[in-house]
């Protein structure tokens, strides 16, 4: 029997970046389900911060109308074919210290949805972070999809580099 639907949402697991000790593990996609599973090809990936993400999410972007929405037209950083592709975009919101950081490393398709596989950084407790706000992101360009929804499958990581 497959097991349910995760149920642990995005902001759930930033908002556990503030318990000490506290790490979310996002749950294994049942083995029937894995086997239908269809990697999907990153064309790009864009990484930073820019003040208009003030909110923690998960969201697949399917027009020029929805990024423009965001508040922020260099997103990306190259212009995005919306009759061929889509964009996946991971924020952390607005966090109180630099160190945090977002990447999204694999995406695969299961019927309509897409898990979104990667990594959440947030400062260790010991490391110096400059005191300054921040607003994480990972915006990555796929081919366009007919998925309608989008599941997190990111992991919460403690003081590690960001990735090349």
């Amino acid at each position: 029997m497959p097991s349910m639907p995760k149920t642990l949402a995005f902001v759930l697991l930033v908002g556990l970046f503030s318990l000490p000790g506290c790490e979310t593990r996002p749950t294994e996609m049942p083995y029937q389900t894995m086997s239908l599973a269809e990697p999907v090809d990153l064309l790009y990936k864009a990484v930073g911060g820019h003040p208009s993400l003030k909110e923690p999410g998960l969201t697949l972007i399917r027009s020029q109308a929805e990024l423009n929405a965001l508040g922020t037209d260099d997103l990306i950083g190259r212009k995005v074919n919306f009759n061929n592709e889509s964009v996946v975009l991971a924020t952390l919101g607005e966090m109180p210290t630099a160190g945090y950081w977002i990447n999204i490393t694999s995406i695969n398709q299961v019927g309509d949805a897409l898990f979104v596989y990667g990594q959440a950084n947030r400062p260790s407790g010991d490391e110096m972070a400059g005191q300054v706000l921040t607003y994480p992101y990972c915006a990555v360009v796929i081919p366009r999809t007919g998925a309608t929804s989008v599941r997190d499958e990111i992991d919460s990581v403690e003081g590690q580099d960001p990735p090349m």
